[in-house]
């Protein structure tokens, strides 16, 4: 019977036209996710040809960023979902309401995340890196503090167009942004005509220039619609949005938590990695870079997923949303095979892009490997996380991550990298084993909530 029942899905008209909406939907937000990943693509390349030394840099960079950043991306998920319900009822009000909590929201986040960034450069030497590579990094973090602002702004900005289904613009615009960041970072890392060269710190000074021309062409862009003009004749209760922006920070932290407790333990590993030599982690970079590619093009998927999950709710079905759901799960997995088969069948060819020095190469090749055999697994996880949050299921969630990651994938990584001599392949078994059960934990449960019909989606206290 189980054999059956993609043959069964496949037939049911329903299912085809959710594939078909959440693929039309998916498609410009990957294509815009995966622009954005590029930039950070095409950075790591470069910081590459300047050596290990910025290259291992740039990795560890990016662990207290994100970590400094977790809050943003946590509390900016929680938009798109009743913004598309919201806007599918044609509800002025509520939708002008959640448009200015979200602008309330952005600036808290800058306060409070600008402050997590300042302690992470005050403390970065507790972390024990090798000396170069430390200099190099605290450099980089102390210019992010002044792209901060326009990053925050950048990601509501970008949840409430693809909410309102605009996702072609988004779309267009970050692949403007791409190519505005890669000349950027082209002329000021290696110094060409005459221009200061900065090495890695181009980087961060170009991620606020070229985030900055995408949030002004998103905002401009929501200003001209005159399909939206039903929101600007609407008027929005002060009190309503207060309650709302406190809303969405209680389940942005929530979101935030589930979050750190998957991008700790990759930055665990990663700090791990980094203790055993500037080598291993160079090349773990690599590994992780590409990985995050993939993985980003997946939010896509996530992202229509919530989107077409808050019209369904627009509609309190039951059986919207259980095919909005399956829809998403599917996608996500089958355009994760893509990446699959590059990581485990042409992994030399992919990490030549990065470097050229052979110890590294060797590396990041048995790292690609165990990279390749988890992307399904990630594709799951990554989508059913989405769905959770779609529904308001933060909580829950968020300990089910900490179970996998911090009492058995990172346990098993160290111990397995360390005491066992497996050093980088060691932590990446241990990410495995995590995001595997993960995946299903999460599917498990978001099935198990529509089937009890579970899906009422928190508004505001």
């Amino acid at each position: 019977m189980s054999a059956s029942l993609p043959v069964r899905l496949w037939s049911s008209r329903l299912f085809r036209s959710e594939i078909k909406a959440t693929f039309l939907l998916a498609l410009p937000l990957m294509l815009g996710q995966l622009s954005s990943m590029l930039m950070g693509v095409v950075g790591t390349m470069m910081a590459g040809r300047l050596g290990e030394t910025a290259l291992a840099a740039s990795g560890i960079v990016g662990v207290v960023f994100a970590v400094s950043m977790l809050l943003v991306w946590g509390s900016v998920r929680m938009v798109p979902t009743p913004v598309a319900e919201a806007h599918e009822l044609r509800n002025g009000e509520r939708v002008k309401t959640l448009v200015i909590a979200g602008l309330m929201m952005g600036l808290i986040l800058i306060l409070v995340c600008g402050t997590l960034l300042s302690l992470g450069i005050h403390f970065f030497d507790l972390l024990k890196q090798d000396p170069e590579v430390a200099v190099l990094a605290k450099s980089y973090l102390r210019i992010m503090m002044y792209s901060l602002p326009v990053l925050v702004f950048y990601a509501i900005f970008v949840n409430l167009v693809d909410a309102f289904s605009y996702v072609r613009i988004t779309m267009v615009l970050s692949f403007v942004g791409l190519g505005v960041d890669i000349l950027l970072n082209w002329l000021f890392m290696f110094g060409r005509y005459g221009l200061p060269k900065m090495g890695i710190d181009a980087i961060a000074m170009n991620t606020g220039i070229s985030h900055g021309v995408v949030a002004t062409g998103l905002l401009l862009f929501l200003l001209s619609k005159k399909e939206l003009r039903y929101i600007r004749k609407a008027r929005a209760q002060w009190h309503e949005v207060w309650k709302q922006t406190a809303t969405f920070i209680r389940l942005g932290i929530s979101s935030a938590m589930q979050m750190l407790f998957e991008f700790a333990a990759f930055g665990g590993g990663t700090i791990i990695i980094g203790q055993i030599g500037k080598t291993e982690q160079a090349a773990h970079q690599i590994a992780l870079n590409l990985v995050s590619a993939s993985y980003v093009t997946i939010m896509g998927v996530s992202t229509a997923g919530m989107i077409r999950i808050g019209q369904a709710l627009a509609y309190n079905s039951k059986v919207r949303v259980w095919t909005a759901g399956v829809a998403t799960l599917v996608l996500a997995m089958a355009i994760m095979l893509l990446p699959a088969a590059l990581f485990l069948f042409f992994p030399k060819v992919v990490v030549g892009l990065y470097i050229t020095d052979v110890t590294v190469v060797g590396i990041a090749v048995t790292l690609m490997l165990y990279a390749g055999l988890f992307q399904l697994a990630d594709a799951a996880q990554a989508a059913s996380i989405s769905l959770l949050r779609a529904l308001s299921d933060i909580k829950v969630p968020a300990m089910l991550s900490f179970c996998a990651f911090w009492l058995v994938g990172l346990p098993l990584g160290y111990w397995l990298a360390v005491p066992l001599g497996w050093n980088a392949k060691g932590i990446w078994m241990g990410y495995l084993v995590a995001l595997v059960l993960q995946a299903i934990l999460f599917g498990v449960r978001f099935f198990s909530m529509v089937k009890q019909r579970r899906f009422h989606v928190e508004t505001s206290d």
